[in-house]
């Protein structure tokens, strides 16, 4: 899996320099020239980490007494994706040079990023500068590093970041395997099939299938008049 890394820098010789000093670690380079152009390259790719998301092993624990409970019920609930803690593709780190802008600092730049896009935090930045002792002084969560720059320095912290990224893809692999191995382990009860319409029917109609052949009704027949007793002979005349 490679990881996208986003370069704000207006000297095109550095961006190629950075590029070599990284160059044989799973990175996909993007670079921009201004912050504008930058935020157009967020907005499209979007952040990598997913700081939205659920903790994985909590969403696993879900999934599973979901199963469970659909087992003993045979009732199923609506099948939901847990999210991931990373987006494929995404924005994973963005190297900001301090000074690329007269209108706007490196700092300025990551405070307003960080706002605008919650699942970006100060650890996703690196900031460059000319001059170090320039640069604001605060508890920053982000490294800051002084041209010209040292490849090991900046190789240590892009590794370190890119092993952090890949701890969490494995959390997440594993709590979704332990939630597969749980769910099929997870004892199957025998469902009840439900009754629809025509089952109905077949009970209303049962009694009246149970009957025997005498008990059917006969068909009705027509009723015809009686015919009148003939009249008794009259006595002959002596």
């Amino acid at each position: 899996m490679t990881f996208k890394v986003l370069i704000i820098e207006d000297n095109h010789s550095f961006i190629d320099s950075l590029k070599v000093m990284l160059r044989d670690l799973p990175l996909d380079f993007n670079h921009a020239f201004r912050y504008s152009d930058a935020v157009a390259l967020i907005d499209k790719h979007g952040i990598f980490h997913n700081r939205q998301a659920i903790d994985p092993v909590t969403g696993a624990a879900a999934e599973v007494s979901a199963a469970i409970e659909a087992a003993q019920t045979g009732k199923r609930r609506q099948h939901a994706h847990e999210p991931k803690l990373y987006n494929d593709g995404g924005v994973f780190l963005i190297i900001v040079e301090q000074n690329t802008e007269s209108s706007m600092k490196g700092t300025d730049f990551i405070a307003h990023a960080v706002r605008k896009y919650p699942a970006l935090s100060e650890g996703d930045f690196i900031l460059l500068t000319h001059r170090i002792e320039q640069v604001p002084a605060r508890n920053y969560n982000f490294p800051v590093l002084e041209k010209p720059l040292r490849a090991p320095q900046i190789r240590q912290i892009v590794q370190q970041k890119i092993k952090q990224a890949q701890d969490t893809i494995e959390m997440q692999v594993r709590a979704a395997e332990q939630k597969q191995e749980k769910a099929e382990k997870a004892p199957a009860a025998a469902k009840t099939p439900r009754k629809g319409l025509r089952d109905l029917l077949k009970i209303n109609r049962a009694p009246e299938a149970e009957k025997t052949p005498a008990e059917e009704k006969k068909p009705a027949k027509k009723k015809t008049a009686k015919k009148s007793a003939p009249a008794a002979k009259k006595a002959k005349p002596k």
